[in-house]
């Protein structure tokens, strides 16, 4: 009996019900809290990750919303002292924004509170069904950042 390879639909759907389902686990309790930073945040603090050092007006398209509203996220993760702005110092006009070392150790403990929280569930499938988990989501992972271009004018030299 051959294996007829899955609907692309057939996949969106399951990955999409997997992440519903990890995000509901992460919500109840499970000590996993993006506190106290919103899901927009952390989309901030995510790409800075990336592409610390850029401005706001590149923050902003790489986002796609408004340099106001990137302005009022940036203000909001400033104020509990994930990020810091400063003027670029090859073009007075222009802000920087960077990741602080407080920032960066909040990723690090998010990251850390996933991983321990998928342990179990991972643990629990049999070791082909890890291989193939790992093998499918590392191809996820390759075509996402292929599909993500770096942000043009970055401070750092992009």
């Amino acid at each position: 009996m051959t294996h007829s390879p899955a609907l692309p639909t057939h996949v969106a759907e399951a990955a999409s019900r997997a992440l519903e389902l990890m995000e509901k686990r992460w919500a109840n309790g499970s000590g996993v809290s993006i506190a106290p930073l919103s899901p927009s945040q952390l989309r901030v603090l995510y790409t800075l990750e990336d592409h610390d050092g850029t401005n706001l007006r590149t923050l902003a398209q790489t986002l796609s919303i408004t340099s106001a509203a990137t302005s009022q996220l940036c203000d909001r993760i400033e104020a509990v002292g994930f990020l810091e702005r400063a003027a670029n110092p090859h073009n007075g006009r222009e802000v920087q924004v960077q990741l602080t070392d407080p920032g960066r150790a909040y990723l690090e403990r998010l990251r850390t509170e996933r991983r321990k929280a998928l342990m179990p569930i991972v643990e629990a499938l049999p070791s082909r069904d890890r291989d193939a988990l790992l093998d499918g989501l590392s191809a996820v992972a390759a075509v996402t950042a292929a599909e993500a271009p770096p942000p043009a004018g970055t401070a750092r030299g992009a």
